[in-house]
């Protein structure tokens, strides 16, 4: 079933083609030039930067605004953009992980407006909390059963809103969605029950990875080991050549780029903040298969079946720059440059992707699903989390290319 447009949610946007004084009105009530003029404290190509600061290039800006441009008047953040449909209403699991990044980026450009948004978004979530603790599994223009993914990647957002705030309402919500995730899972560490189309799926390593952080928040070791649980699980699902059993959404079709690599960012980041090797390995075998497929353009399978086999013809974009988000940060403890190279390739893909001039202001400087825009992966769609994670890859590229440390979790 496809999703039901949010144009209610985001009035005068699906109709906007921008560029004259009369246009309507964006998803903050100002017209396009006003809306044009938020962002005008951000430096671009090095004009007007603070000395100590890296100025953001022209897809910075207009990614961030693409972003910024997509939460509604509810204060969630619109699943995308979808040609057929339009607007697609608020999704509260990519909502959640957004706000770790507008917080990032707050703090890097130096613009206010990005926490303010990055708040009002962790305040929209509590407010969309089941009573059980958990997250709805899909968009909120319906009813929907929870989703322990869903539910994980929540609990990133409100703990970055914690850390920025202190506000103990965030904390409490966090801690209440672990808790529920905690008691849906199996003994052998996996979960099987309020699970997407009902499968069992090893990219909940990102799950873990978000219980992990909620344990070193909360001090709550029954959460740590929990996420261990999950974790260990992972490791033993994965084959000799770093291959991830059940990366994909179901077992009957090939993963796509974008599952596999929640697969590995779990394990890498969870592994990075317990300083465990194994779970560093399991991350850097499959991040190093993944590597081998990276073209001197930077393109990349958008899919891949057990032995690495590429089972694509096209680009999965969020899969690429979630990719070159971890290819970045193995970079920098292994000190291998065969991993930032793969980076940089892939992020100058991404950008050669990325329609900085499009009058259409609902695309303007967003991530396709895939690329071409047919293919398999969100055909004809702009997700949110496509633009999400090239803003960490951005992030991550500007701290590998000038030696900066940048705050950012890459949540």
């Amino acid at each position: 079933m496809r999703p039901r447009p949010a144009d209610q949610f985001l009035p005068g946007l699906a109709d906007q083609r921008g560029g004259d004084e009369d246009a309507a009105p964006d998803s903050f009530g100002r017209s396009e030039p006003e809306a044009e003029l938020a962002f005008d404290d951000v430096a671009v190509d090095g004009e007007d930067a603070e000395p100590d600061r890296v100025a953001p290039r022209r897809e910075w800006a207009q990614a961030d605004r693409q972003l910024l441009g997509i939460v509604g008047t509810d204060d969630g953040v619109s699943g995308g953009y979808c040609f057929e449909d339009g607007w697609i209403a608020s999704y509260p699991e990519t909502t959640g992980y957004t706000i770790p990044t507008l917080l990032a980026y707050s703090a890097y450009a130096g613009v206010p407006l990005y926490c303010e948004r990055a708040i009002a978004m962790a305040r929209w979530e509590l407010r969309v909390q089941l009573a059980s603790g958990a997250f709805p599994g899909h968009f909120v223009d319906r009813a929907n059963p929870p989703v322990v993914f869903n539910t994980g990647q929540v609990i990133f957002g409100l703990l970055a809103a914690f850390e920025a705030t202190g506000d103990p309402v965030f904390l409490a919500a966090a801690r209440r969605a672990g808790e529920w995730v905690v008691s849906v899972q199996d003994p052998d560490g996996a979960w099987r029950k309020f699970e997407h189309q009902g499968h069992l799926h090893s990219y909940n390593t990102r799950t873990a990875w978000a219980l992990v952080e909620l344990a070193v928040a909360a001090q709550d070791d029954g959460l740590l080991a929990a996420a261990r649980r999950n974790l260990d699980w992972a490791l033993r699902q994965q084959l000799a050549d770093g291959w991830c059993q059940h990366a994909g959404f179901t077992p009957d079709v090939p993963p796509f780029l974008h599952t596999i690599a929640y697969t590995t960012q779990g394990l890498l980041e969870a592994g990075l903040r317990l300083k465990e090797p194994r779970y560093l390995e399991g991350a850097e075998r499959a991040c190093r298969a993944v590597l081998r497929h990276v073209g001197e353009d930077g393109w990349s399978p958008g899919a891949f079946d057990a032995g690495w086999r590429p089972a694509a013809s096209y680009s999965c974009l969020t899969g690429n720059a979630q990719m070159a988000v971890q290819w970045f940060r193995l970079a920098s403890f292994t000190g291998e440059a065969a991993f930032r190279e793969g980076a940089l390739r892939t992020t100058a893909f991404l950008k050669a992707t990325q329609d900085c001039e499009n009058p259409n202001p609902n695309i303007r400087g967003g991530i396709k699903g895939s690329h071409p825009i047919y293919g398999r992966y969100l055909f004809g769609t702009y997700p949110n989390w496509a633009t999400k994670f090239f803003m960490d890859a951005l992030l991550l590229e500007e701290s590998a290319r000038h030696g900066t440390e940048l705050e950012t979790r890459c949540w």
